[in-house]
């Protein structure tokens, strides 16, 4: 213990020297500039730790990405067949926005998703592969309506608000009814609800599907929407 406190005195006696002579600004700048010559004759061998160390880190993140991906499959499974249950829908499409790509002036282009699906036991499931990579350019109306409210393809105004709408979901996986549903983000929308019905004759209530979602029936857009914010990598 001696001899390290008899170490220790000789390194703080050796700046107090350094400092009384050439002054503590002039020894920062003496260190900064030996460490650049290092790094200078070493250039590549730093280079590669740099490289290194960032693709080490690059690797972690998206490790962890793809756990947190994982887990938010497995915890919303259960909350969407629930949801549809109490909605009393045939099924329900959960999608995501992302993007993928840019325009020649770097503006990024928007895309629907589809990523889990719940049905009743008497329903097939959409086919795979059916609803991918759904530029929101082509449902722009409906994308901007969903800001506003929840839309009913029961309306008879549907066709003429959100045109391109009817075509691309109606009838293609057996469906006769939606409705449409916005998932809330902190910014923007992270995504939106469809739910379906196959018998043309199901009355639609709307009302009774903004209670399950928002109101006290379930609370379910704050529930998925705070799920999916505690995946997100801070």
């Amino acid at each position: 213990m001696e001899q390290f406190l008899n170490k220790l005195k000789d390194i703080s006696d050796f700046f107090i020297r350094i400092d009384q002579k050439i002054g503590f600004n002039k020894v920062v700048k003496y260190v900064v500039l030996i460490l650049l010559i290092l790094g200078i004759v070493n250039f590549k061998s730093v280079v590669k730790e740099i490289v290194e160390i960032v693709s080490e880190i690059t690797e972690e993140k998206h490790t962890e990405q793809m756990q947190l991906r994982d887990e938010l499959l497995r915890e919303l499974q259960p909350m969407l067949n629930e949801m549809r249950a109490d909605v009393k829908a045939d099924r329900v499409l959960y999608f995501e926005y992302h993007n993928s790509k840019e325009n020649l002036v770097g503006i990024p282009f928007k895309y629907a998703d589809l990523v889990l699906q719940g049905t009743s036991y008497n329903v097939f499931p959409v086919p795979e592969g059916l609803y991918k990579d759904i530029n929101t350019g082509t449902i722009t109306p409906l994308y901007e309506g969903l800001k506003r409210d929840i839309i009913c393809s029961d309306d008879s105004l549907f066709c003429y608000n959100y045109p391109g709408t009817y075509e691309l979901f109606n009838g293609y996986d057996g469906s006769e009814k939606q409705v449409f549903v916005s998932i809330p983000g902190v910014d923007q929308p992270i995504g939106m609800l469809v739910f379906e019905w196959v018998d043309e004759d199901q009355r639609v209530d709307k009302k009774k599907i903004e209670y399950v979602l928002e109101g006290h029936g379930g609370n379910y857009l704050s529930r998925i929407n705070g799920l999916i914010m505690s995946k997100t990598i801070k």
